[in-house]
């Protein structure tokens, strides 16, 4: 008399892996196009943040911080506030205070690079998705809007 065993073969058992490995790396794929997402979600959010900040700066000051070319918000760099004399370091009491920290980038030692002039400015952030600006790229924000032109405006 023949038993048969209950229980899978090796081939639905591959098929069964294979399948979940499948759906794994599916659910990987789009858990890193949401991650991006976020952090080119909070991008944007810290881009108005700074550029509401200098606006208030020019409408006490009737210019903007003037600096050839730094990293905002930088650990170390004495560019993490803005106040009346512009961008200075965390532990400087000059009032009135614009913004009081300067965000930073969502990525460890990402910094968004500002550049101003009396008359205007630009600031560089870099988007990894497609935002409402536009395609992934790098940006540029001035008081006028945001596009992809490296001008003080």
């Amino acid at each position: 008399m023949l038993r048969s065993k209950s229980g899978f073969t090796i081939l639905e058992a591959i098929v069964v892996i294979l399948f979940v490995g499948i759906l794994a790396s599916v659910a990987v794929y789009s858990l890193n196009i949401t991650r991006a997402s976020n952090r080119d979600a909070k991008r944007v959010s810290d881009i108005a943040v700074v550029r509401a900040a200098l606006s208030q700066y020019w409408l006490q000051n009737a210019s903007y911080p003037q600096n050839a070319s730094v990293d905002i918000g930088r650990p170390g760099t004495e560019m993490n506030k803005l106040v009346s004399g512009g961008f200075v370091g965390a532990d400087s009491n000059v009032t009135p205070v614009y913004l009081d920290r300067v965000p930073v980038g969502p990525k460890s030692r990402e910094t968004y690079r500002y550049r101003g002039s009396a008359a205007g400015y630009s600031i560089r952030f870099v988007t990894e998705r497609q935002t409402i600006y536009g395609k992934q790229g790098t940006w540029y924000a001035h008081s006028t809007g945001i596009d992809q032109e490296d001008v003080e405006k």
